[in-house]
């Protein structure tokens, strides 16, 4: 065979052509990793490019020398040109990109949309976060940092999207979420993280802050925790609150914690006293107050917190009137009734007489007032005999004060004349005297550390009564005269009852003397004549929440038929249960509310406190000398709150504020300071009360009595008042016949439950 032939039948071999081809790409690899011109790259691409048909016939001679070389020849030449490209220089694709921007061809918002997918999965499918990350690594690859900046601004995107500070992932990220609206994927996971992730946090506060965040016995606290679904605990030293939850309602809650915190107001206030309150007084008011309240200093200053003015304003008035009942010696003078002695029972041994007494605990019916002192409570009572006698006195024997065979005598044991005493000062001219006797009981008051009631006297043992009076004098023990129903008036239906608003401003003594004996006193009140449903209304003058019922208010477990306090308060307690709103909702006819013309009266006033060891009740006597003020007269500060009483009342408009008294005022050259602000039911009604015992004869006599069931509407308590009136001052017998009602309603206890009740009472 001839050697043209064979170069012939060469050429035209298939794997010769393989070999071709393969040098072919090989030389275009050390192209694209040379540092040649674009121009001259393409120009030796288009050589290189052409038919194979024509390179074998040009490139015949040295075709022939192929087959020589072998295949480690060609890996040898491959790894070199691997090898030799540096890493820093573009690559292909930057040198294809470099070449369309120095073309002048900027991509348009037609090419990025071909990469925007028609849908997405379901964000909180987990598909979604393969399909958003395919996505913005697509973007990230086909476009530079400067185009996908260039497109939000092509987007009219939010400048904040836009800045030229921001990094290229950030740029695709803004065009996905804020132009095509996938849901941010970070957030998708920050959600799942709240959703899932249990986390610890703690908030520093303050006693203040801490006891507003607490609410009345820890109830706001409470809901907090319930409404965020989170475990929230008391850390000290230093003070905070530790709360554990998921993190999303982590974030919620500190946001809830700092509004309140901004939220808060103080104000520091200056006592009238000049006298820091007692700190059982101060926890007591920030309780009924629903704000702090804490002493700055010994000069009479305190410092109120509250969420709102309303509970500032609150805390004002009972601090003032916590003030004023301390500097004005909240116990009146003290007096004791010690009767005759009765002739002795032949059945009775001699060596039991003189009677002894003790200081027993004493359990009200009713809650104390707000500002005795924590502890215990205690009155002094005669001892019960073993044999014959009992521990009440017998009026029968002893003739009682109406008898004038006993004798009332000071701590000391002086002797003192009851009707000098309360009728011997000479009369002010153009003014009315008016004389009342109520029934209670004087209370002794004993602190406790802790602050919880104690059983344990203050002086144990059984004593006579003038070691007991001697050591009232020297002791200073404090004494309360707490009000109460009589037994008396228990089976007694109510009638004529009156619903008033009664508002109370006392002035501070400027002596000791008249600490003890007098006080400027102005009293004003507003009478209410109302339909059923405005009755509701005046009923529920500022307790129509059902906050206001006292929780722990210990009431006589009687039959409804003989509680007073029912029939009294029935109606009353209506009003407070359901509000005059909800009552009116269920009542839709209009209700005409009639407001009486306001009665101010301004007088001097004096108490006087009775114990009565001997009897199951004690006794306080009034004196007011007063006279009336016309409207013209009354200070202008009084005269206000009345009109705004008046349209709160007589207004149809549901949202209307109910206004406050003012907490103190100036009249006539004197500063008055709120004393009670209250909500009173008053019954009048004539009882005939009966006398004499067992074996007597028994007469009786009618005495006008006022009963009033009392809602104190600046500490939210309820009492009950029993006052039997000195009608006419000018006759020696009306005298006689006021102490002998006095006797009567005092000396009759209440009956055992178990016992019939027409049994005689001794």
């Amino acid at each position: 065979m001839s050697s043209p032939l064979l170069r012939a039948s060469r050429s035209l071999c298939s794997s010769c052509l393989c070999w071709r081809r393969h040098r072919l790409y090989s030389s275009q690899a050390a192209f694209a990793t040379s540092t040649v011109p674009i121009s001259n790259l393409q120009q030796t691409e288009t050589l290189s490019a052409g038919p194979s048909n024509t390179l074998a016939k040009t490139k015949t001679p040295k075709r022939a020398q192929a087959p020589r070389e072998t295949k480690a020849e060609k890996l040898v030449e491959n790894n070199t040109s691997s090898q030799s490209r540096n890493p820093l220089e573009p690559t292909r694709v930057d040198l294809y990109l470099a070449s369309i921007h120095a073309a002048g061809l900027e991509p348009t918002l037609d090419d990025i949309e071909r990469c925007r997918p028609k849908r997405h999965s379901s964000p909180e499918s987990s598909k979604y976060a393969e399909e958003y990350n395919n996505l913005l690594d697509t973007l990230c690859r086909s476009f530079s940092k400067d185009q996908l900046r260039n497109f939000t601004e092509l987007y009219n995107l939010d400048p904040i999207w836009t800045r030229s500070s921001r990094r290229k992932v950030e740029y695709a990220e803004s065009i996905m979420e804020r132009q095509w609206n996938w849901p941010s994927l970070k957030e998708i996971e920050r959600r799942q993280r709240d959703k899932t992730e249990v986390v610890i946090k703690t908030f520093s506060v303050n006693p203040s802050q801490l006891f507003l965040i607490l609410g009345k016995d820890g109830a706001d606290l409470l809901q907090l925790s319930m409404q965020y679904n989170v475990h929230i605990s008391l850390a000290s030293n230093p003070l905070a609150l530790r709360v554990e939850g998921l993190r999303g309602t982590m974030k919620q809650l500190t946001e809830h914690l700092s509004e309140l915190k901004k939220g808060i107001i103080d104000e520091i206030v200056e006592l009238p006293s000049k006298q820091p309150i007692r700190q059982d007084l101060v926890q007591r008011i920030s309780r009924l107050a629903g704000a702090y309240v804490e002493n700055l200093g010994h000069k009479g200053k305190i410092r109120i917190c509250a969420k709102d003015t309303d509970k500032m304003d609150t805390a004002k008035r009972l601090a003032i009137r916590a003030s004023t009942e301390i500097q004005g010696g909240h116990s009146s003078p003290l007096l004791c009734y010690v009767p005759t002695k009765a002739k002795l029972e032949h059945s009775v041994a001699p060596s039991f007489m003189p009677h002894t007494y003790s200081i027993y605990p004493f359990l009200s019916p009713r809650s104390l007032p707000w500002t005795m002192m924590k502890g215990g409570s205690f009155r002094v009572r005669r001892v019960a005999d073993w044999l014959g006698a009992t521990s009440t006195e017998d009026m029968t024997k002893t003739g009682g004060l109406a008898g004038g065979q006993g004798k009332v005598v000071t701590k000391t044991e002086e002797s003192t004349d009851l009707e000098a005493l309360l009728l011997g000062a000479p009369k002010t001219s153009g003014h009315e005297r008016l004389v009342s006797a109520s029934f209670g009981h004087i209370v002794l008051g004993s602190g406790s550390p802790t602050g919880h009631s104690v059983l344990s006297p203050p002086l144990k043992g059984n004593w006579t009564l003038s070691k007991i009076l001697k050591w009232l004098h020297t002791s200073n023990t404090p004494l309360t005269f707490v009000p109460s129903l009589p037994a008396t008036l228990l089976n007694s239906p109510p009638s004529n009852q009156k619903v008033i608003h009664r508002v109370l401003y006392r002035t501070l003594p400027e002596s000791q003397l008249e600490n003890s004996l007098h006080q400027q006193l102005i009293k004003l009140e507003l009478e209410f004549s109302t339909s059923d449903t405005a009755e509701t209304k005046a009923a529920g003058l500022e307790h129509s929440d059902s906050d206001r019922e006292l929780a722990g208010d210990l009431t006589l477990e009687l039959d409804a038929d003989h509680d007073p306090s029912y029939s009294l308060e029935s109606f009353q307690d209506l009003a407070t249960s359901e509000g005059p709103l909800k009552y009116a909702e269920r009542n839709p006819q209009e209700a005409v509310v009639n407001v009486s013309e306001a009665t101010c009266l301004e007088g001097v006033e004096s108490t006087l406190d009775i114990m009565m060891p001997d009897r199951p009740m004690d006794v306080q006597f009034t004196v007011f000398e007063h006279a009336d003020v016309c409207a013209s007269d009354q200070p202008p500060l009084l005269v206000d709150y009345t009109k705004q009483l008046r349209h709160f009342l007589t207004s149809q408009d549901r949202e209307a504020i109910q206004p406050q008294p003012p907490a103190t005022l100036n009249f006539r050259g004197r500063t008055y300071f709120l004393q009670t602000s209250l909500s009173v039911r008053k019954v009048t009604e004539t009882p005939q009360l009966s006398t004499g015992a067992s074996g007597h004869t028994k007469q009786s006599i009618s005495a006008r009595v006022i009963t009033e069931s009392v809602l104190d509407l600046e500490s939210n308590q309820k009492f009950t008042t029993c006052q039997v009136t000195y009608d006419n001052p000018m006759g020696h017998e009306a005298w006689t016949r006021f102490l002998a009602s006095c006797d009567l309603i005092s000396t009759i206890s209440i009956p055992a439950q178990g016992f019939k009740t027409d049994l005689p009472v001794p």
